[in-house]
C-alpha cells in the first residue's frame, strides 16, 4: 500500500506529461502564424492572401492547419481563422502513446496599416479531422492558461 501512495503521488500519465509539450506547440504555432501575417508588408489585400497561402502550404501536413475563416477586404479589416494542430508522442513509464491538442486563433488587423494584426482565442467548430483515424485530440487549448 506504501508503494501505491508513493505512485500516486510520484507517478504522472502518460498524457500528463505530454499535454504541456503539445500545449506549448500549439501556441508556438500560433505565434508563428502571427509573425507570418505581420511579415505581409506592406499589409495589402494581396500580400495577406500570399501570407494565408504560405501558412497553409508549410504547416498543413495531415490536417494539421485548418483555414476556418478568411475575409481580406481591400481596404478595412481583416480576418483569417486557423484551427492548428498539435501533436506528440513520446513514451513514458513503459507505455508509449501519441497525443495531440487543438487551438484555434482568430487573427485580425487593418489593411494597409502594418504591425495592427493581432490574434485571440477562438471556439473551434465541430467535425474538425483528428492527426489519424488512431489519435484522437484529446483536448482543446486557449491562448494563454
Amino acid at each position: 500500500m506504501a508503494v501505491l501512495v508513493l505512485c500516486d503521488t510520484a507517478c504522472t500519465s502518460s498524457a500528463e506529461q505530454l499535454d504541456p509539450i503539445a500545449t506549448k506547440g500549439a501556441r508556438e504555432k500560433a505565434s508563428a502564424v502571427l509573425g507570418e501575417l505581420r511579415s505581409a508588408t506592406p499589409p495589402t489585400r494581396e500580400s495577406i492572401d500570399r501570407a494565408v497561402t504560405r501558412i497553409l502550404a508549410g504547416w498543413n501536413t495531415g490536417g494539421v492547419t485548418v483555414l476556418l475563416r478568411k475575409d481580406i477586404p481591400a481596404a478595412g479589416r481583416f480576418t483569417a481563422s486557423f484551427a492548428l494542430l498539435s501533436f506528440v508522442g513520446g513514451g513514458v513509464n513503459g507505455e508509449y502513446i501519441q497525443y495531440a491538442v487543438r487551438l484555434c486563433v482568430s487573427y485580425s488587423g487593418d489593411v494597409n496599416r502594418p504591425g495592427s494584426t493581432e490574434m485571440a482565442d477562438l471556439t473551434c467548430p465541430p467535425g474538425l479531422p483528428d492527426p489519424s483515424d488512431s489519435v484522437r485530440v484529446r483536448r482543446e487549448v486557449k491562448l494563454t492558461d
